[in-house]
């Protein structure tokens, strides 16, 4: 027989959202208000877990966003260079010039592509190093473990996004215009340096699309240079939907648990984690994955990753990350959309960012997950988000971001969903 959820489960998916945000406010990566949700949370799941640890690590929590100004300053460095060619102060300028330019935009390049596209800490250690945590409660089967099930979310919220609470819907146009500027301009250093070596390159000829280029990339730099504020100024985000919602749904599965030990597979460990600093490009999750590698392999683990559960007629089973260019294991997907089956509950399975034209280019500039760090490690991983997107620039990465954005109901269908997984399993 299927364990019930109640009012009182209910309520308290809803409570502990508000009393996280009441007690600690905006949490973002690495600040004393991340660390002390963590420990609400470790207190919650003490109650229902067989052990709970606390895992600390230490990371660069502004690269991840801050790497945007580094290549603002260095591409703007690569145009004044460029109108610099025609000076010719003494031989060989030309010579340097071309190449100081193209130099600067691969930088800018491959910055972008290593600390977004592939969530590398490329250029990491220019930025300050602080500590955050990792929650993780285990509950134990009856018999040796032979596999693990993961449930997570992440506890941090994120930066304010200055162009979301201020553009909206220019949000996307600033960032893909700064995309299209940055490798327009790279692609056309490239032709000017050969060009250069084989002596035909004329000034004149590029001197005009430079121009342009550099007209354009004005506001979309001006925009993203002040993508996010300096320092505290950019703790404003109480992060309901993203992220404790998930974090919610992990601590009620626990509680689920605790009452129905008998669903919990004899041979199968849960873990309920808790990762910190998503919104610094999943480092809690990497370092969490990059600790327990062997022992995940070893015990087939696989994750079931939750985050931004805000709307009841849009669960989506990630399937596909384009940003990082992540596929999610096929197996946890069908074993998720079986448990919805199971629960009668609608569910698709969709990339991040959604399946329409426009949400597919929106999709190249969404971020990626905690799943991510599982799946690139080889680790059977996929993703649950629930996220009217028509609703999304009204509160996403915004001050707005409140308990009143979740629709009710939402909350209760992810968690009959992991719950069916579980029971799916014995």
């Amino acid at each position: 027989m299927k364990p019930s959820i109640d009012e009182k489960d209910s309520n308290y998916m809803y409570e502990i959202i508000q009393s996280i945000i009441d007690e600690c406010g905006p949490r973002m990566p690495c600040s004393p208000q991340e660390a002390q949700a963590a420990e609400i949370i470790k207190k919650e799941l003490e109650v229902v877990c067989d052990e709970v640890t606390l895992e600390p690590f230490s990371c660069n929590p502004r690269a991840f966003l801050g790497w945007i100004k580094v290549d603002i300053i260095l591409v703007l460095l690569s145009f004044i260079s460029f109108f610099l060619i025609p000076i010719n102060i003494f031989n060989y300028w030309g010579y340097l010039m071309s190449f100081l330019s193209f130099g600067l935009n691969l930088v800018a390049f491959l910055i972008l592509w290593n600390e977004f596209f592939n969530y590398r800490e490329f250029i990491d250690p220019l930025f300050k190093s602080k500590n955050s945590q990792n929650v993780i409660g285990k509950i134990y089967p009856k018999e040796d473990a032979k596999k693990i099930l993961i449930f997570s979310g992440h506890h941090d919220s994120a930066l304010e996004f200055n162009l979301l609470t201020h553009l909206k819907i220019g949000y996307p146009i600033v960032i893909l215009l700064g995309l299209a500027v940055i490798i327009l301009w790279l692609l056309t250093s490239i032709v000017v340096i050969l060009l250069v070596l084989t002596n035909l390159f004329f000034f004149e000829s590029f001197s005009i699309l430079a121009l342009v280029l550099f007209l354009i990339s004005i506001p979309a730099f001006i925009g993203l240079f002040f993508f996010v504020s300096f320092g505290k100024k950019a703790n404003k985000v109480p992060g309901a939907v993203d992220n404790l919602s998930a974090v919610a749904v992990v601590l009620a599965i626990g509680k689920i648990l605790k009452k129905n030990k008998e669903i919990v597979p004899s041979d199968t460990e849960i873990r309920l984690i808790s990762f910190g600093c998503e919104e610094a490009g999943l480092r809690g999750a990497f370092r969490y994955v990059h600790k327990h590698l062997d022992e995940l392999k070893r015990l087939d683990a696989e994750c079931i990753n939750m985050d931004a559960i805000q709307s009841k007629k849009n669960i989506s089973i990630i399937d596909f990350e384009p940003s990082t260019r992540t596929k999610h294991s096929e197996v946890v997907v069908k074993k998720i959309m079986n448990a919805a089956k199971s629960s009668q509950i609608e569910v698709k399975s969709s990339a991040l960012g959604g399946s329409g034209t426009f949400e597919k280019i929106f999709g190249q500039i969404t971020g990626g997950t905690d799943a991510t760090a599982f799946s690139k490690a080889g680790i059977k991983a996929a993703n649950i988000s629930a996220m009217d997107l028509n609703k999304m620039l009204k509160f996403y990465h915004q001050p707005t971001d409140t308990l009143d954005k979740i629709e009710k109901g939402s909350l209760e269908r992810v968690l009959r969903i992991c719950i069916d997984y579980i029971i799916n399993e014995s």
